[in-house]
């Protein structure tokens, strides 16, 4: 009984055969014939997806939205090579005529999406790792050249360390930042809604606030840090600054503060950017003097002494 039963799963695919006819379209030929209907079963059952096959435009649309670069290049190899074995199985039919098979077209498939994604210079995750070897792709982990933790670090005694973030929403701009002393007691913050402004203008101009704020309240002495290198480098480059601020800034220049500038990672400026982003919902600039309870900056905490969570780490990958 079981081997009739193969052999009858042998016959049936045997007696698939792919369509030869002059007149038949190119859309009938590699999506709605038997030979290629079956191919593109037996591959949307490997992929694990449902292959559209309404036009030829469809086909890539079975690629997940959100994947790995080295996923998304099986998927694109998959279609590609199906389009391929098909058009192989028709001109060997018809120059050399030689009857093609299923299981000769899927060998190929397989075997050719496998070189595929072996060469792919994309990236895969650990959850891949099943599928890729469905395929006899080696999986290509992302190779890992720093890591970095990123904890917001108090200043020295008798500074005061100014965090500063800018937020750009359709066009309208708003800015924010706090102050905190070498204990990373909260001294005081203030956020602006500067109106429609460039995102570099927003970041140019928080610092400019954080100066005059500075000066406002007799801190001589602070440590600027911002998420944005490029706004940092007004500081060395003076002819960076817009032209609409460049006179604001040399007056805050000028005001008599030492101040010292350096670059953090986002992940480690949350108070300043849940300060930037309360900006849009005020008008003009304010200061805010209440504690950081009263804020409800429960990243306050968080990112003065990084104990819960654990510390972020940012991973460089290599290029």
């Amino acid at each position: 009984m079981a081997w009739n039963y193969v052999s009858y799963c042998i016959f049936f695919e045997w007696s698939i055969k792919l369509c030869f006819f002059y007149f038949l379209s190119s859309d009938h030929l590699f999506l709605r014939c038997p030979f290629a209907n079956h191919l593109w079963e037996w591959i949307s059952n490997k992929l694990r997806c449902s292959i559209d096959r309404s036009t030829a435009g469809t086909l890539l649309d079975c690629r997940p939205y959100r994947c790995s670069s080295q996923v998304s290049d099986i998927y694109l190899a998959a279609v590609v090579h199906t389009l391929h074995t098909i058009w192989w199985a028709r001109n060997s039919l018809r120059f050399s005529e030689v009857t093609p098979t299923l299981h000769s077209a899927k060998v190929c498939i397989h075997s050719f999406i496998a070189m595929s994604g072996n060469v792919s210079k994309g990236k895969c995750l650990p959850s891949d790792f099943v599928f890729l070897e469905s395929f006899a792709v080696s999986p290509h982990r992302r190779m890992v050249r720093d890591i970095v933790l990123v904890l917001w670090k108090p200043p020295t005694a008798l500074w005061l360390k100014v965090n500063t973030d800018d937020s750009v929403i359709g066009g309208y701009a708003a800015c924010g930042g706090l102050f905190r002393d070498h204990l990373g007691t909260f001294r005081g913050a203030f956020v602006c809604n500067i109106g429609t402004q460039s995102v570099f203008y927003a970041e140019v101009m928080t610092i400019i606030f954080a100066i005059e704020y500075a000066a406002r309240h007799g801190w001589r002495n602070i440590w600027l840090e911002s998420d944005s290198t490029n706004a940092l480098r007004i500081f060395s480059n003076t002819l960076l600054v817009p032209m609409l601020l460049r006179n604001r800034w040399h007056n805050a220049r000028n005001l008599g503060i030492q101040v010292i500038s350096s670059h953090i990672f986002r992940e480690g400026n949350c108070c300043a950017d849940y300060l930037a982003n309360l900006g849009h919902s005020v008008e003009g600039c304010n200061w805010l003097c209440l504690s950081a309870l009263t804020l409800s900056f429960c990243c306050f905490f968080l990112e003065g002494f990084g104990l819960v969570p654990p510390p972020l780490y940012i991973f460089f990958p290599v290029f």
